[in-house]
């Protein structure tokens, strides 16, 4: 393919730029397009999350009224946390807390933790050759660290191959101090319309679904039905314990047959044992999460007794990996 180009921009191209306007002024972001049917655009600005990916010109995730909102402008308290959930494909959730706001040994914890907030350091680009294809590879590295508290990176590498429509996440935490230190981590994936509407079939192999209250509960035969938008709407949470194949290997499938389009996660089972589904399809507000963690969400968090999240010595690293591919049929 060489012989036939200039620049490898007229096969897949990476544009990065800064964002302008409102409260999103001054959010890095970057957007790929793959050379086939794959753009993602992502933000360095808020800890590298995935905030659009359109496949085959189609939008497949959820866009939170808020837009895109820069760090400057979080605030930990409570449930404001919303107020910066932009929503997107990812939204990462830790790593030091996530689940409902709580207060825990006299300290505030907000929604979800702080790590969604945060900026990328040291990005990197980088140009491949994969399987005899051209690749990007894009790395940047989030720091959650305070005196006399954690002092964690997160380093996270995303990679594009040419004309295969998939993303590879691969997310490394280290522990960067002299002691050991519990994390939290969890990967909020939320699709949208109009790859999720009433057309929408969730194919997930699932051992068990606890409702995770009872309004949950009242709906539970239909957990895996996605109806058409209605006002009012209740969240609706259900835990599962998912299924794993010979190769120990998790995940699941969203396919909208009407449109031909389709969205397929898989992950390490053990790296991610915990699973929570987020139905949330009210109108204006119609988004499903799909959200695999390292700790069960209304478990114990850190500093309380029972709490069952890994453990980082000092020096340590865990490094988990998922894969997102975008499909046409099944």
């Amino acid at each position: 393919m060489l012989e036939y180009i200039g620049d490898l921009n007229q096969l897949m191209s990476c544009q990065n730029y800064i964002l302008s306007g409102g409260l999103q002024e001054g959010v890095r972001a970057i957007e790929i397009k793959n050379g086939g049917n794959l753009s993602a655009t992502m933000l360095p600005g808020r800890c590298m999350d995935i905030y659009q990916v359109h496949y085959k010109g189609k939008n497949t995730n959820y866009i939170a009224p808020c837009e895109i909102v820069a760090p400057k402008y979080y605030e930990s308290q409570g449930t404001k946390w919303l107020r910066n959930f932009f929503v997107g494909l990812l939204t990462t959730c830790g790593l030091q807390y996530f689940g409902s706001p709580k207060v825990i040994d006299g300290e505030d914890h907000g929604l979800h933790g702080r790590i969604s907030n945060t900026p990328a350091e040291n990005i990197r680009f980088e140009r491949l050759i994969k399987n005899s294809k051209p690749a990007i590879k894009i790395e940047g590295t989030m720091r959650e660290a305070r005196l006399f508290g954690e002092n964690l990176t997160l380093k996270r590498q995303m990679k594009f191959i040419y004309n295969e429509d998939k993303i590879v996440l691969k997310d490394t935490i280290t522990n960067n101090g002299f002691g050991n230190r519990q994390f939290l981590y969890a990967l909020h994936l939320n699709f949208g319309y109009p790859l999720l509407d009433a057309e929408t079939r969730l194919i997930i192999e699932s051992e068990q679904v606890t409702p995770r209250d009872d309004q949950a509960a009242k709906y539970v035969a239909t957990w895996q039905k996605i109806e058409a938008p209605s006002y009012p709407y209740q969240k609706r949470c259900y835990f599962r314990k998912l299924a794993r194949d010979l190769q120990g290997m998790s995940g699941y499938t969203l396919f909208n047959d009407k449109l031909g389009l389709g969205v397929k996660v898989s992950y390490k089972h053990d790296d991610l044992p915990f699973f929570c589904e987020w139905k949330m399809l009210g109108k204006g507000e119609y988004v499903l999460g799909l959200e695999p963690m390292n700790v069960f969400l209304d478990g114990p968090k850190l500093n309380e007794e029972g709490c069952m999240a890994p453990i980082l010595a000092p020096g340590a690293d865990m490094t988990y990996e998922v894969e997102i591919e975008f499909i046409d049929k099944i």
